[in-house]
């Protein structure tokens, strides 16, 4: 299926490794010229060649740096400005936080600052670009990364899972207004996925046993995730075939939460 992305720029933030880079991959795929965004020049080096190789050096370019720093946002707008951007992706944000009820003062500011803040910050500061015309391609669009943990009571860290719920309410938020700038705004929800260095493959070396059984009891679909299904939805939500989309959250998680 032709999904008109061919041609369009995406910013993804955190695209370095797991799920950002699984994103960039899969709009290069479609045919679009990718942005990437991470703090390590290393892992940023390696990630570019990477997909430069895979796929052609003209269509993949890196911004290295700490885009929670105002300067350094100031700096990757800069960056886009001269070619523009028709698609930001929010992929922003850190689970590891401590057991409920253990929170103090710092972890709350720490895990809404990494969760919830950014997001907005980075929103702020390149929506200028992503407001622009550019090179006549009419289809814009935000898309974050949310958390079933924002969803619905789960058994995640706390602080964790009131930073991606308020996240939630940010994107909600922020549809009508950027509708007025020709910008859709989207969420995509992920549950449990499954990559190299990820949480579950620690679990799964840990307690394989005990993984199949909550997959069992808690997961309508009994598996984890893939980054590839998770990047589906997002390239989706971006496309000229989802014009018609704003405002919503899209969950992929195999059937585990059970609310609206």
């Amino acid at each position: 299926m032709e999904l008109g992305l061919r041609g369009s720029r995406i910013l993804v933030t955190g695209s370095s490794r797991g799920i950002g880079l699984g994103l960039a991959r899969s709009f290069l795929h479609e045919g679009a010229n990718v942005v990437l965004t991470g703090r390590s020049g290393q892992d940023m080096s390696v990630a570019e060649e990477m997909l430069a190789t895979e796929f052609s050096a003209d269509r993949v370019c890196a911004f290295v740096g700490d885009i929670g720093v105002s300067s350094i946002r100031d700096e990757l707008a800069e960056f886009l400005s001269d070619d523009g951007l028709d698609h930001l992706v929010c992929n922003i944000g850190s689970g590891k936080s401590v057991p409920v009820l253990e929170e103090d003062d710092d972890e709350w500011r720490r895990m809404l600052e990494i969760n919830l803040v950014l997001a907005t910050q980075t929103v702020s500061s390149l929506l200028p670009i992503l407001a622009k015309p550019s090179g006549g391609r009419g289809n814009k669009s935000l898309t974050f990364i949310g958390s079933i943990c924002g969803q619905e009571a789960i058994g995640c860290p706390l602080a964790y899972s009131s930073a991606k719920a308020a996240l939630r309410a940010y994107a909600r938020n922020l549809v009508r207004p950027l509708s007025d700038k020709g910008i859709r705004v989207n969420t995509v929800t992920p549950g449990n996925v499954m990559f190299e260095g990820s949480t579950w493959e620690t679990k799964l070396a840990e307690d394989a046993l005990g993984v199949r059984e909550m997959l069992r009891r808690e997961v309508a679909l009994n598996r984890l995730g893939t980054i590839e299904e998770i990047a589906a939805s997002v390239v989706f939500l971006a496309s000229e075939k989802a014009s018609f989309i704003t405002g919503t959250n899209l969950i992929v998680d195999g059937g585990q939460t059970r609310g609206i």
